[in-house]
């Protein structure tokens, strides 16, 4: 348990990268192009969430982060382009269907007492249906290739270049998320389950913590997150592609955000993916070979870095740290 001081502090750098997210891109980001990054990079961090609140705090290793936030993205995409409801309408139903399959993931992962590993091979499983399903329906999702989707009126927000619009959106939804976090590791039971199941699962139901019930709201709220981010991912893009959602694709960066950054860490998703977002442009020119590289980063931050640069800094340098 923090000390009310620490807690302060967190508070305190909390709202410091709150005020430097809103304004980095209006000084210092003038083209499309690093708006563009900016904002899939926020994307990122909210997926990198997702992630980090299933496996880093209840230990459920959920390696379908891409085709959850593909099936929010198809679904919102089908029924924009054939006309069958808004994209609010659209956007919601995206988020409900995921965050019950997510539900049910969980619930037979729970009930099953499956360990993170199995739980890990079910949901790449998850994951191959996904990519057969995506390519094979070519008649709905446009197989290989996908479909393009027109851009949404954002109401306010339209008189902003495009790019801009979803940074500010997913902007928005990721502090959102981050106070949530915040103010449910530091001010509620749900905080106190949480760290009680991090150090011995075992010993957090005897004291008398359900852990099954924190286990299954996690991953539904987790996953309706990702059904919601994968929406407005498919509209950001404007293409909803089976390569935008592959495992090598989403799930692979995520994991290496959660781990460079720290497990169950506010800040780490922020600076995993700062990080990843600098490697990935700096590197594009390899290709196909980026995701050789992801791999090789992976094997390495699980053999000799496994805490992330959050649980360093804290060790060597600020204890209050995230």
């Amino acid at each position: 348990m923090v000390t009310d001081k620490h807690v302060k502090t967190r508070l305190y750098v909390l709202a410091a990268l709150i005020l430097i997210y809103i304004a980095l891109p209006l000084p210092f980001i003038n083209t499309p192009y690093a708006v563009f990054i900016l904002a899939q990079m926020t994307f990122f961090t909210i997926f990198a969430y997702s992630f980090n609140f299933l496996f880093g705090f209840t230990r459920q290793l959920f390696l379908c982060i891409g085709a959850f936030t593909g099936i929010g993205a198809y679904i919102t995409g089908i029924i924009l382009r054939d006309g069958i409801a808004g994209p609010v309408g659209a956007v919601a139903l995206s988020t409900v269907v995921v965050a019950f399959i997510g539900l049910a993931v969980s619930i037979l992962s729970v009930r099953r007492k499956l360990v993170a590993i199995f739980t890990g091979i079910f949901t790449l499983a998850i994951t191959l249906v996904f990519s057969n399903l995506v390519t094979g329906l070519v008649d709905l999702t446009g197989g290989e290739t996908g479909f393009r989707i027109r851009g949404v009126s954002l109401l306010f927000l339209d008189n902003l270049p495009y790019y801009m619009r979803y940074y500010y959106i997913a902007l928005t939804t990721l502090l959102i998320v981050t106070v949530i976090a915040f103010y449910l590791i530091y001010y509620t039971r749900t905080g106190y389950a949480y760290r009680c199941i991090i150090d011995d699962e075992l010993s957090a139901e005897l004291v008398g913590i359900n852990v099954q019930r924190v286990k299954t709201l996690t991953s539904l709220l987790a996953s309706a997150l990702l059904g919601f981010s994968g929406a407005l991912y498919g509209l950001f893009s404007q293409l909803i592609s089976p390569s935008y959602y592959a495992f090598g694709s989403i799930d692979l960066p995520v994991q290496i955000i959660v781990i460079l950054g720290g497990r169950t860490s506010l800040l780490g998703p922020y600076i995993g993916s700062a990080i990843i977002a600098v490697v990935n442009e700096s590197l594009r020119f390899l290709g196909p070979l980026t995701q050789l590289l992801y791999g090789l980063i992976l094997m390495l931050l699980l053999a000799f870095f496994r805490n992330g640069i959050v649980d360093f800094v804290k060790r060597k340098v600020a204890p209050w740290f995230y």
